[in-house]
């Protein structure tokens, strides 16, 4: 007989329970957003989230956001098939220098008291990117994340271009930053080393391109945006732009989507077929065994010709 769990009123009404919740809540609100100063340009703050109109905040998000969905779903059924045979190797090495990395990211924003930032894309791709490292290369789930992944990815080009350390103001922090933005880049090529799953699409498929960067904008536009409305916050500058911004006005959300939609194709497809060059490359000057010539090696002497076939070599 099925029995109904249930949570008595009393306990939900519990003053204790109620004083525990709160505390946590204080706690968790604290180690978000507790640190950040709105005095820092493009932190946030008052006069961050009145860079905008309200009216055109409200505009763009209702031509932006369900033209995304629009696209994404036209983009769909994506092809997620994949060739190359799964390479059996380590993974331990890169996973473990990269969990460091980034756990250190995450200590830095948990003493800084700033940890809402861990919602920007590059942290997102990051977790992308050591999930992949975990999965098995033959699963269709891997691919969908992986070819996914490689439309986030972009960020860390411009984060690396426009860095902002205005900031980063403890020991090693802007160490961390550029340790991790280039380990986001250098990832996808061991992943595409290891093959199977972690294929890039075809050149000349954009159903990926499509479906990469209408997620990536219904991200932007509706998680970072409502995220950044509710703490006040200028979450990878969805409210205002950033210090380094070369595009600074009013139309500068517009006008991102518009070099992002260019940008972003350009930089997946020559990163993957730059890494993919360069891993055949690896592959043929490093790991082609030697090819013994299928020549006898013959000697001759007064009586009889030796002929000797070559040892073949284990690798």
């Amino acid at each position: 007989m099925n029995e109904t769990l249930f949570i008595p009123s009393s306990i939900s009404s519990d003053p204790n329970i109620q004083q525990n919740a709160k505390v946590m809540y204080d706690v968790i609100w604290e180690l978000a957003i507790g640190g950040i100063d709105s005095s820092i340009q493009g932190n946030g703050g008052e006069e961050c989230m009145n860079y905008l109109p309200s009216w055109q905040r409200f505009l763009e998000s209702i031509v932006f956001i369900p033209l995304s969905f629009w696209a994404a779903y036209m983009s769909i059924p994506l092809d997620c098939s994949f060739t190359l045979p799964v390479k059996n190797v380590s993974r331990y090495v890169i996973l473990t220098v990269y969990s460091l990395i980034f756990g250190a990211e995450l200590a830095y924003k948990m003493i800084s008291r700033t940890g809402i930032f861990l919602l920007n894309p590059c942290h997102v791709t990051t977790t992308m990117q050591l999930m992949l490292l975990t999965m098995e290369g033959t699963s269709k789930k891997a691919c969908f994340l992986f070819r996914l992944m490689l439309y986030f990815m972009p960020g860390a080009w411009f984060a690396l271009a426009f860095p902002i350390l205005n900031t980063r103001n403890l020991p090693g922090e802007v160490f961390i930053y550029y340790a991790q933005h280039i380990a986001i880049l250098v990832v996808p090529v061991y992943l595409m080393y290891i093959q199977g799953a972690f294929e890039p699409e075809k050149a000349y498929d954009f159903g990926w391109t499509v479906f990469g960067i209408s997620l990536f904008s219904l991200y932007h536009f509706v998680i970072l945006q409502v995220g950044a409305m509710i703490t006040r916050v200028n979450l990878n500058n969805i409210m205002c732009p950033a210090v380094s911004d070369p595009f600074q006005s009013r139309a500068y959300r517009i006008i991102a989507v518009g070099h992002q939609c260019i940008l972003i194709p350009i930089l997946s497809k020559t990163y993957s077929a730059m890494s993919l060059a360069a891993v055949d490359f690896y592959k043929t000057v490093y790991e082609m065994p030697s090819v013994p010539s299928s020549r006898k090696l013959c000697e001759m002497n007064d009586e009889n010709t030796i002929c000797l076939k070559p040892a073949k070599l284990k690798l």
